[in-house]
């Protein structure tokens, strides 16, 4: 049944059937697929530190990897979320839903760029925008941490702008 909802799984389901937008469809589908990826590399890395503990005290590291998982993913389901919330109040429109999942993409690829701006590693880049990458990877790690903020504060902003159009 389409008017049932419940949990995560629910909510997703809910918002792929009902909505109008196609983009906001594809949204949907890609949020899940980079969502699975991190709760997946997440296990792995807690089975690891679990694995080979530092030393540091019991499960510090494992209330990191929480902390960093809610960080990641709660902006990624965020949209999903709120346009679930407006169809069951039937206050969603397919320029909504559009927006929404535009303000959702914006946010994967700047966390992409941002763990890449924040990783102290250098980077062999074999592309043609070999010299964009080169840029991205030259500037200081602050900034990394600065796109993701700014991009959840556009999701934040974008939710409150397509509220006052309906």
């Amino acid at each position: 049944m389409v008017g049932k909802k419940s949990g995560l799984i629910g909510t997703y389901k809910y918002a792929a059937k009902k909505s109008r937008s196609l983009v906001f469809k594809s949204y949907v589908f890609i949020s899940s697929v980079v969502g699975i990826f991190v709760v997946f590399l997440t296990t792995l890395a807690g089975i690891t530190w679990t694995a080979n503990p530092v030393g540091t005290g019991p499960f510090r590291e494992q209330i990191l990897l929480g902390a960093i998982l809610l960080v990641i993913v709660i902006p990624l389901v965020a949209p999903v979320f709120i346009v679930s919330r407006r169809q069951q109040k039937d206050r969603s429109t397919v320029r909504n839903e559009g927006f929404m999942a535009g303000a959702g993409y914006g946010y994967i690829v700047s966390l992409f760029i941002g763990l890449g701006i924040i990783d102290p590693n250098d980077h062999t880049l074999n592309w043609q925008l070999e010299s964009v990458g080169w840029w991205i990877d030259s500037l200081p790690e602050s900034y990394g941490v600065r796109v993701i903020v700014l991009s959840i504060g556009m999701i934040v902003i974008i939710e409150r702008k397509t509220r006052k159009l309906n």
